[in-house]
């Protein structure tokens, strides 16, 4: 297995670097070091002095996901959770269609083996979950499902159902009879091998019209990724909003401290020389509320409205609503996480760059409302790489980092070190080694021989033509040989850097289910290490 480290990838930020590397200042930002156990006993210990109703979330999940009819691993670790000394090791991502890219499954995988790793070595349970961003609104995001035809192209299929309301909620978008047009797609577009059919059968019994979206991701999660026993949390399951309304309460009451400890985190971000990921006004809560839609909600002289509304409440009308109507808020980014390690004993949250740069900007908000904070650890990173680009690899040795940072580049510099040039002027170098004997034989011959010495001229014009001729030939071998290593180290590329990004941010995992078998998830787990920092090429 090749692993590329990423101060070596362009593109990568500088708070992400050290955040990975566990060096210079963002060590202060994120509290913990997740390289040490030491920063897990610590969570553990903080989660140990903090209450959390156990029996009450194992009711919620238990009885929410006996409506899919999830793994028994699942069921399994939902007792685990129940269990009073038990913590979580949480991974997510927004509920996209047919679990949206790769990387969604790369989290969950993650979160998997952390947890086994943590059990171990803490001595208690841990029980992996996967947080579905349900709440999230941005449709167009998760709509699209990608994969490769066997030339690496990548294909697009989107569902577009017939009308969607704007701004609204996954946890509120039910799947129409445009699905099966989308199903289709997927049908026509999959490559034909012997696992076709069975996760065709897995997909179909998922996506059906009339589900909710996030119950169609669950079900495929499951399907998919059962085994491993994952729990998938969706926000909006019955009564966890519940459980967070002492999170929601404490932003609505005190948003202009809570604010002002978030700006301060940010320009300290920006004084050490970091990029702020998330930017806000003092006017924005870190809420939003569905209302036709899900909208951003304001405070502007005491009083609050919702963005797009003329209606204005008071604090005391907005928190009445929040006890009656828990389920139609909802935390933004920042507020999102302290909900999550409120209602849940999260020990550790995976999270990619993004993710890891905006928790940088909020451990005082979780201090503030008195929350433990988890060790924020980095999620794998994972390309995986097909035999038959494998063989590309082995016969012409491209380098991986170089054709992801510069792809033309390094496709010259393979086909000058595989065919240099000199071949095309060793037909040229040939012509004075077989004329010049044959000249000097025609210049003995010239006085006293003139018909041998016409013979031995005409010998030398048609080698000279013959000599032209074997020139052009190796140059078109040459120039064609060229091409072809050309076009399989572009081939090569666009399974590894579809679209010029990583594989894991493109591809959907069913594709690989499909050309593999359903099986490869765990294939490629038992290859993965949860330890690196890098990016991890696996074979399969």
């Amino acid at each position: 297995m090749l692993s590329v480290k990423f101060d070596r990838l362009s593109g990568s930020s500088r708070l992400f670097l050290d955040f990975i590397n566990c060096r210079g200042a963002a060590r202060g930002f994120f509290s913990h070091d997740f390289s040490q156990l030491s920063s897990y006993r610590a969570a553990a210990e903080r989660i140990d002095d903090s209450v959390y109703d156990r029996d009450n979330l194992a009711s919620i999940l238990r009885g929410e996901l006996e409506k899919i009819g999830v793994s028994s691993k699942i069921q399994s670790n939902i007792e685990k959770l129940a269990e009073p000394d038990s913590l979580v090791v949480f991974a997510g991502q927004q509920a996209g269609m047919l679990l949206g890219p790769m990387y969604t499954v790369i989290k969950a995988l993650t979160s998997y083996k952390l947890a086994e790793k943590l059990e171990r070595e803490l001595g208690r349970p841990v029980v992996p979950c996967f947080w579905m961003a349900t709440d999230d609104h941005d449709f167009t995001e998760v709509k699209t499902v990608k994969l490769l035809d066997r030339g690496g192209n990548c294909l697009a299929i989107t569902y577009e159902p017939d009308s969607l309301p704007e701004a609204i909620s996954m946890a509120d978008i039910y799947l129409d009879d445009k699905i099966s047009d989308f199903l289709s797609g997927i049908r026509t577009n999959l490559i034909e091998t012997e696992f076709t059919g069975d996760i065709l059968d897995r997909i179909y019994a998922c996506y059906r019209p009339g589900r909710r979206l996030p119950e169609s991701f669950a079900a495929l999660f499951d399907a998919l990724m059962g085994e491993f026993g994952i729990i998938p949390v969706d926000p909006n399951f019955a009564g966890l909003k519940k459980i967070m309304i002492p999170v929601f309460r404490n932003e609505i009451e005190n948003h202009k401290e809570i604010f002002g400890l978030f700006e301060k985190r940010s320009q300290e971000l920006l004084a050490a020389g970091y990029h702020r990921q998330v930017h806000k006004t003092a006017e924005n809560l870190n809420l939003f509320i569905s209302d036709g839609g899900r909208k951003n909600i304001m405070v502007k002289n005491g009083r609050y409205g919702f963005d797009g509304k003329d209606d204005y409440y008071s604090k005391e009308q907005l928190l009445d609503m929040l006890d009656r109507e828990p389920g139609l808020f909802s935390p933004n980014v920042s507020l999102r996480p302290i909900a999550q390690c409120a209602a849940f004993p999260t020990v550790c949250q995976i999270t990619g760059p993004s993710e890891a740069a905006y928790f940088a900007q909020i451990p005082p908000l979780f201090e503030f409302m008195d929350i433990p904070l988890p060790v924020i650890r980095p999620r794998m990173f994972v390309t995986l790489m097909e035999p038959h680009i494998k063989k590309t690899f082995q016969k012409l040795s491209p380098d991986f980092l170089s054709l992801y940072n510069d792809t033309e580049h390094e496709i010259s510099r393979v086909i000058m070190e595989n065919y240099p040039p000199e071949i095309e002027s060793r037909a040229e170098s040939l012509r004075p080694e077989v004329e010049k004997p044959l000249k000097e034989m025609a210049n003995s011959l010239k006085k006293n021989e003139p018909e041998g010495y016409q013979v031995i001229e005409h010998t030398l014009k048609r080698i000279d033509l013959e000599l032209n001729h074997l020139s052009k030939k190796l140059l078109t071998i040459h120039k064609k040989r060229h091409e072809t290593v050309r076009g399989q180290i572009h081939k090569a590329t666009n399974f590894l850097f579809p679209e010029g990004e990583f594989q894991e941010r493109v591809i959907s995992p069913v594709y690989f289910a499909n050309k593999f078998g359903p099986d490869i998830f765990r294939k490629i787990e038992e290859k993965l290490d949860a330890d690196s920092i890098d990016h991890q090429v696996v074979e399969i």
